[in-house]
């Protein structure tokens, strides 16, 4: 069943990438989420660095643009994954829908998505100071443990003051956080 969006139905695609397959849901108007599978976790994540990226499957039919925003999607991943150092292809377009626009979880996801690049990093306090309010240090790891769109908007760049990663995905894929930094060359 498609979520209800404002803008049209939602359609779901399954995507092979390097770090397992992940399920991306979007409207004619964007994305509204993109995460892995459900299972994959610590004890069985095995990424496989040159496997491409691939639609495998999609819940409807379509003509190629009702859903742009999916096949946009598929070529930003495929950048990310085989050049993740070079901007290559422009951010799939984020439907409105997934957050309450105004919201602090709003301004941190969009913050994030706009300031911290591939190959930086920042910590939640620094998230907080930059979305304008220094104490809302555990507000902004709320608003990464809450983020529908993981890999566009990349809460994997978000790690702890002191340098150390922190919990990806409620604390079940820190090794996907670990592999996704290596990947931006942000972490050894």
């Amino acid at each position: 069943m498609s979520t209800k969006c404002f803008y049209g139905p939602t359609n779901k695609f399954l995507v092979s990438t390097p770090i397992g397959d992940v399920e991306l849901e979007c409207c004619p108007k964007g994305i509204h989420s993109l995460c892995l599978v459900e299972g994959v976790n610590d004890t069985n994540f095995n990424p496989k660095p040159g496997k491409s990226v691939g639609l495998l499957s999609q819940t409807y039919k379509d003509n190629g643009y009702t859903y742009k925003p999916a096949v946009d999607c598929v070529s930003w991943l495929e950048a990310y994954f085989s050049h993740p150092e070079k901007r290559l292809v422009a951010t799939p377009s984020i439907c409105q829908h997934i957050g309450r626009e105004g919201s602090f979880t709003y301004k941190v996801w969009f913050t994030l998505l706009k300031e911290v690049q591939i190959g930086q990093t920042i910590s939640y306090g620094g998230l907080a100071r930059l979305c304008g309010n220094v104490k809302a240090c555990r507000a902004v790891g709320q608003a990464m443990r809450n983020n529908p769109v993981g890999l566009i908007i990349p809460c994997h760049r978000v790690i702890q003051e002191n340098g150390q990663l922190g919990n990806y995905s409620h604390g079940t894929r820190n090794k996907v956080k670990q592999w996704l930094l290596e990947h931006e060359g942000s972490c050894k």
